[in-house]
């Protein structure tokens, strides 16, 4: 076998799909089918979605459109207003769809739990012997361990769907400060009259989310009745080393999420790309994707810092940049914000000692 694939979530599912193109390649799932648990929001860029559907029939996943997002302050004084094209896809229907087109072009296996003996994959049900081995196995990844890879450190997302009473149905809610989460931040994706409500964080993530649902000046009022579902999650925190020269990683397994969103889809399907594009060359496949996507790494893990700052700068920073024009910034590529920079200086120049600590912090 020329590539055993371990995992059948999106990154396992599209690397199989795109390697079994041109390659012999096997893909073990543990579970007995792909999208459970259901670990993401489902938010992605339409460009993600549109690139998703050239691969599988994307549309049947679809919930909903969003023209752009609302940015609250700490205190939800100050709320800045983004726009861009997203949607909101059903990931259990997004992760099948995509699984089953592995399928077509991969031996698939399900509810096989994978051991190994150097490259010898092994199962209850059979044995088979891998030139290459490509861990898709998320953030715990068995294969990450069993080949001495580092591991990336990670955030715990809580999820509730409750009856919610959006600003704007078409618009995202994204909440900072040191109240709604301890490192990142808290959200809510309208979906009618429901919304996902969520919170990202380091530790304790339901205290989070409760204090966001009782206590923030403006979710609080807005929220109706009780949790509807309730989805759990892990988000890799960095992109760690992913290849050796037979072994490799993709999506979670390599900590390959927007280091500022904890979103993956959009940049693992970049990875696949350059995956079957280099394979079998997995070294090669870890030197393109950084110059690809490197700078988008650098630029969203300084956005993240902005999260911890603490809340009295995040509420003059909010202030100072409550009419911000953010034309022209794609949710994807955080470098995008260079087409913003000497307004955003200018903004910050207006107040040099916040200008002060910002430089500080993040360079």
């Amino acid at each position: 076998m020329e590539a055993a694939i371990i995992g059948g979530g999106p990154a396992g599912s599209m690397a199989a799909i795109l390697l079994g193109k041109k390659h012999e390649v096997a893909l073990f799932e543990e579970h007995q089918t792909a999208g459970f648990p259901v670990q993401c929001a489902g938010l992605i860029s339409d460009k993600c979605y549109q690139k998703l559907k050239e691969y599988c029939n994307a549309r049947k996943a679809l919930e909903g459109r969003v023209k752009g997002a609302f940015f609250f302050s700490p205190s939800a004084n100050f709320i800045i207003e983004g726009r861009g094209d997203a949607v909101v896809v059903e990931r259990k229907m997004l992760d099948t769809l995509l699984f089953e087109k592995a399928a077509e072009n991969a031996e698939v296996f399900v509810k096989e739990k994978v051991r190994f003996d150097g490259f010898m994959i092994k199962t209850p049900l059979r044995e088979l012997l891998a030139e290459k081995i490509i861990g898709a196995d998320g953030v715990s990844s068995t294969v990450s361990r069993e080949f001495n890879f580092a591991k990336p450190g990670f955030y715990t997302a809580v999820q509730f769907e409750m009856r919610f009473e959006a600003l704007d149905e078409e618009y995202v809610e994204l909440y900072f400060g040191e109240n709604w989460s301890d490192s990142f931040f808290a959200y809510a994706i309208p979906l009618g009259d429901t919304a996902r409500i969520g919170v990202v964080s380091r530790s304790n993530p339901v205290h989070y989310l409760k204090n966001l649902i009782e206590k923030h000046p403006s979710v609080s009022g807005r929220v109706k009745g009780g949790v509807i579902e309730l989805n759990v999650g892990a988000i890799p925190d960095r992109l760690v080393k992913f290849s050796k020269e037979r072994v490799a990683l993709i999506g979670d397994a390599a900590g390959m999420v927007k280091p500022y969103t904890g979103g993956g889809l959009y940049y693992l399907l970049v990875a696949a790309e350059i995956l079957a594009e280099c394979f079998p060359d997995l070294e090669k496949y870890e030197k393109r994707y950084l110059s690809k996507m490197g700078n988008e790494y650098r630029f969203g893990y300084l956005i993240r810092k902005i999260y911890s700052f603490p809340d009295e700068k995040l509420e003059q920073l909010f202030s100072a940049m409550s009419d911000l024009d953010l034309s022209g910034v794609h949710m994807d590529t955080p470098s995008t914000l260079i087409k913003r920079a000497a307004e955003i200086s200018l903004k910050l120049l207006r107040r040099p000692s916040l200008a002060f600590y910002v430089l500080r912090n993040l360079i």
